[in-house]
């Protein structure tokens, strides 16, 4: 017997806690002021960085806080189970008590509970108290609902509800918050984000963390099939060094197969089996070349070359040519590449090829002439990678939430009571009453208009 009270005591100790008001207070603050730190702190940055910032005493305790993907730490999943456990709790301490008052409604207006009633008018009929009943009940069957007729005595009851669902708004909106935290705890615990950089034409089948500690395997290869950059242009329609789209052609191989592929650009990203890849960012792979053609004095071509700067390019029976400056726009004419020709028994020269105009270099009336194709240049694409299976449990309590906000906000318990019961003076007395749950200012206008309109009722 002594177990028994002791046991009955020690789950009244767990479950008064856990439906403490103290306890979801202080969760919230020492959520709201790690969020707090969450935003002044960089998250999910290259630890080099943060080595940057701080100092080695610093580092290591920000570190072992978890504070540099504090959304991701132990401490911060402990505080989203603890108030997804907290809310639930309270939800269900509270909510028999509303089930009681919707189940087992106040039907019969009694001296006590007119008193506790805002709107309540009172007025005498001629007539039977049954007919009067009749009348009633079809009266508040327009304007707020059918009623129930109880009879107590010599007295008649009738009592009507309307909008009893937004007793349940704060619980549907509490039960939306729940599983939002649900979905949280699910991502936070069984999804990832990281980070990966694919050259053109390479694959990857790993990703790295956002702090590179550790290396996730997808089961599958993503390929870099081109990344295309394009730029802006000025008024007079050259190219601008100022980026306006990159954009990354990816594929997804399974043994290697193609099953998918995507054009991706930024806010437009490529999803397969739970993960996306979303374009993050990009940069160049090694030093850029520039395309030249020697062609004969015709137009033939001759050759092709890819000069890199500073970096001399014999051409048999000819000379050697060096790229060594490039202009994005030469004196308002375009791509434009500086080259030193050096001929056997003659002084260097330096050329300006200019990009749109393919035989500028005829004029020096030459062996050969060069042409300028543009730079080309080898990229490779930044990609974030995220794997989240609680966001479409998040969007569940989104849309929960939406409909428990409305039903809160929007939607109030009406209720009336009408009592009837025969005068000392042979005639009927009447007494309506009325409350709501919420927005009593409108309700008191229509309680007006519902006893107007009843007084106004003839037999």
């Amino acid at each position: 017997m002594a177990d028994d009270k002791r046991d009955t005591s020690t789950m009244d100790k767990v479950w008064n806690f856990f439906t403490s008001l103290k306890l979801a207070i202080t969760v919230l603050i020492i959520m709201a002021v790690a969020s707090i730190f969450g935003t002044i702190i960089e998250q999910n940055q290259p630890i080099e960085k943060y080595r940057q910032v701080y100092e080695d005493w610093a580092y290591h305790l920000l570190d072992r806080l978890n504070m540099f993907d504090m959304y991701h730490s132990w401490w911060f999943l402990l505080l989203l189970v603890l108030f997804t456990i907290n809310l639930a709790c309270c939800t269900l301490d509270r909510l028999p008590r509303v089930l009681k008052v919707v189940r087992n409604p106040k039907t019969t207006l009694d001296e006590n509970l007119e008193k506790t009633l805002g709107q309540v008018d009172r007025w005498k009929k001629k007539g039977s108290l049954d007919a009067w009943a009749d009348k009633y009940a079809e009266a508040m069957g327009k304007t707020i609902g059918k009623p129930r007729v109880t009879k107590n005595g010599d007295a008649v009851h009738l009592y009507a509800e309307k909008g009893v669902v937004s007793r349940f708004g704060v619980y549907v909106t509490h039960t939306s918050i729940i599983i939002i935290f649900i979905g949280a705890i699910v991502g936070n615990v069984l999804g990832f984000k990281g980070f990966v950089n694919i050259l053109e034409g390479q694959s990857i089948r790993q990703v790295s963390t956002p702090r590179g500690d550790r290396s996730i395997d997808l089961d599958f290869a993503v390929r870099c099939n081109k990344f295309t950059l394009t730029y802006y242009t000025d008024e007079h329609g050259h190219q601008t060094q100022q980026p306006k789209e990159y954009a990354s052609d990816l594929s997804v191989l399974e043994n290697g197969r193609e099953v998918l592929r995507k054009k991706i650009v930024v806010n437009d990203p490529l999803q397969y089996k739970g993960i996306w890849f979303y374009q993050s960012s990009y940069g160049q792979a090694g030093a850029a070349s520039a395309k030249v053609a020697i062609r004969e004095p015709g137009g033939a071509l001759v050759t092709g070359l890819s000069l890199f700067a500073g970096q001399p390019v014999e051409i048999p029976g000819y000379g050697r040519i060096t790229g060594t400056d490039y202009q994005p726009n030469y004196q308002g004419l375009g791509p434009a590449l500086l080259v030193t020709l050096e001929k056997a028994g003659q002084p260097p020269s330096q050329l300006w090829l200019l990009e749109s105009r393919p035989d500028f270099d005829r004029q020096r009336k030459d062996r050969y002439y060069l042409s300028f194709g543009g730079l080309s240049q080898a990229f490779y694409t930044g990609l974030q990678v995220a794997k989240d299976p609680g966001v479409n449990v998040v969007w569940v309590g989104c849309t929960l939430m939406v409909i428990g906000l409305l039903i809160a906000f929007f939607m109030s318990h009406q209720r009336l009571w009408v009592r009837l019961s025969p005068s000392a003076d042979g005639r009927v007395d009447v007494v309506l009453a009325g409350s709501a749950s919420k927005n009593r200012l409108a309700f008191e206008k229509k309680f007006e208009k519902i006893q107007s309109d009843m007084k106004a009722v003839a037999i």
